[in-house]
């Protein structure tokens, strides 16, 4: 269970980067954190766009 989870938050944090691991690809927990973490950037990125045509000050 400790190897799927770290495996997990390194996908995430690696997602989050932008830098995937081509080494640890095939790992399903890997991969699920990859995506959460680039999910999340794009949430970001879109919230933060939506935002801006609203004319609301940027978040901190």
């Amino acid at each position: 269970m400790d190897d799927a989870l770290t495996a997990y938050a390194d996908g995430r944090a690696d997602g989050l980067a932008g830098n995937p691991d081509d080494t640890r690809a095939n790992d399903p927990d890997y991969q699920i954190g990859l995506y959460d973490g680039q999910v999340e950037i794009f949430e970001n990125n879109l919230l933060a766009a939506v935002r801006k045509a609203l004319g609301e000050p940027e978040a901190a």
